[in-house]
């Protein structure tokens, strides 16, 4: 198994992954709660595949200049969760070439019926640090040596016994709080959360996901108050609210220009906020490690 897990490695790798990592499906069951758990998606489930595609930094750092966030949500959204599903299946046939089970998690999807919003079939986050790519920071965001907060992942679970990758013993964050500083939302909190993960501690701070969301949209102009490709949005937001009224907020209550714009297979349009991952220190950093090794 272990020359058939480097060769999975390699692989992935080869079909364009940045970070390949194994985690052990028990290491999660401590911390999940059905039906979120590996075993409620998979029940003869014993490894999961974890793989990263780094956001291009010039997308990044475009948005940080208010210049615009289109590249961004093309590149960090939109067409990033293509790519890492096209990646996903092609690591998926190859295990069932060779004789294992996968069941592969789209990069985009929620289940709407779940009382925790905002959640989707499987915490990807999660299974990165169980699979020693690196740790979640304050902000909540998954980070890594190597790229930082810049990167998106995908999961493949699988009944192949794969050899399991070591924790991470670094620290990629620094608890700088430039996260919570330049949160427009207001959503991330210096209450500490706690949790462990295959019997290590987990750490980072508390977010209000609906705040987030209502900044994340589009339905305030918080995110990039300045920046021309940002509308004059002020939607009113009430709580609770049910399904309907979150639709009306979204298509018949915001500026026209981003209704227009916004079409889930293509683009988010101006809607996408991202200054957390934008004004990380660890991305930052971790660009800067990059562009010196490649002068």
């Amino acid at each position: 198994m272990q020359q058939f897990t480097q060769e999975l490695k390699q692989f992935a790798l080869a079909q364009g992954a940045d970070l390949v990592g194994i985690a052990k499906a028990v290491d999660l069951d401590e911390y999940f709660t059905p039906p979120h758990r590996p075993q409620d998606l998979m029940p003869n489930v014993k490894t999961i595949i974890v793989m990263a595609l780094h956001i291009p930094d010039g997308s990044i750092e475009a948005q940080k200049r208010e210049v615009t966030n289109y590249s961004y949500s093309i590149f960090g959204f939109t067409h990033l969760n293509k790519e890492l599903d096209a990646l996903t299946y092609r690591v998926t046939r190859y295990m069932e070439k060779g004789g294992y089970e996968a069941l592969p998690i789209p990069g985009k999807g929620s289940h709407y019926w779940e009382q925790k919003k905002f959640y989707g079939p499987f915490s990807f986050r999660h299974a990165a640090v169980a699979a020693g790519l690196g740790e979640i920071g304050w902000s909540g965001l998954f980070l890594t040596p190597e790229f930082g907060s810049r990167q998106r992942l995908t999961v493949i679970l699988t009944d192949a016994a794969l050899i399991t990758d070591p924790p991470f013993t670094g620290s990629v964050c620094t608890r700088c709080f430039d996260c919570i500083k330049n949160c427009p939302a207001g959503a991330i909190q210096k209450t500490e959360w706690t949790k462990t993960i295959g019997g290590r501690p987990l750490s980072y701070g508390v977010v209000d996901g609906d705040r987030c969301y209502w900044v994340a949209r589009g339905l305030t102009t918080k995110a990039w108050p300045n920046a021309p490709f940002n509308p004059n949005v002020d939607v009113e937001k009430t709580v609770p609210m049910t399904a309907e009224e979150k639709f009306n907020a979204l298509w018949k209550k915001r500026d026209a220009r981003l209704r227009a714009s916004e079409h889930d297979v293509d683009s988010y349009g101006a809607t996408i906020c991202g200054r957390c991952m934008a004004f990380c220190s660890a991305g930052s950093r971790a660009m800067q490690a990059r562009m010196k090794r490649n002068i």
